[in-house]
């Protein structure tokens, strides 16, 4: 009998959860972008998608391979019974994960957004929350690759917090589209602003509590 822990899929299942509407609206874009880039109707809905349609494929292709694997690689059981899966996982989504804080920062840099849609806060916010996943998911790699594994986990830890602010943030915005209509202008960039904030706070807190 095994004396290594078995997996509870918990923890991966809720952030699998916490990832499915993002991932379903990206699969929806990249299918309309598609489907656009081989002659389909452009529509004020999709045009601005259309401009930088690379970039618009790449992030919504890393973003949801980063949130869908980094998914099971927060829970111990699963790296102590499959350490090499672990291992070849991790770089997918190391690299997932750079891919879409660079396509990231390359789409609020040159996209254009109406400003109902996008304020300068809410501009800040995406240009910051790029640069520090880069910088966390660098910290992370230079960190296992020379051992320091609980240092490794704490900046991943931050990466992957920031790179679920998507699914934090239908979480904010649906009860507010819900009871008062879809949000815009400030208030939009306020409660956009809030779900990578509260993400940053909720990984400090596990990270300083010890997470295996």
């Amino acid at each position: 009998m095994s004396l290594l822990p078995s997996p509870s899929w918990k923890l991966p299942g809720a952030l699998l959860l916490l990832s499915l509407v993002p991932v379903a609206a990206g699969a929806v874009r990249l299918l309309d972008v598609l489907k656009v880039s081989s002659g389909g109707l452009v529509t004020a809905e999709n045009t601005r998608f259309m401009t930088m349609p690379g970039a618009v494929l790449a992030h919504i292709v890393a973003a949801s391979l980063f949130c869908v694997l980094g998914a099971f690689q927060f829970d111990a059981a699963i790296r102590l019974r499959f350490p090499r899966l672990h291992r070849i996982t991790g770089r997918v989504v190391a690299l997932s994960g750079i891919l879409t804080a660079l396509t990231g920062l390359w789409m609020t840099a040159g996209m254009h957004i109406p400003a109902e849609l996008q304020g300068e806060l809410l501009y800040g916010a995406r240009l910051l929350v790029g640069i520090c996943m880069l910088l966390a998911i660098s910290v992370s790699i230079r960190a296992v690759l020379r051992g320091r594994i609980a240092q490794h986990k704490a900046w991943m830890i931050r990466a992957y917090a920031l790179g679920q602010g998507a699914g934090t943030q239908v979480l904010i915005m649906l009860p507010v589209a819900l009871t008062a209509g879809t949000p815009t202008f400030f208030f939009r960039d306020i409660l956009m602003t809030s779900a990578w904030g509260l993400n940053a706070v909720f990984a400090e807190w596990l990270i300083r509590r010890r997470w295996p």
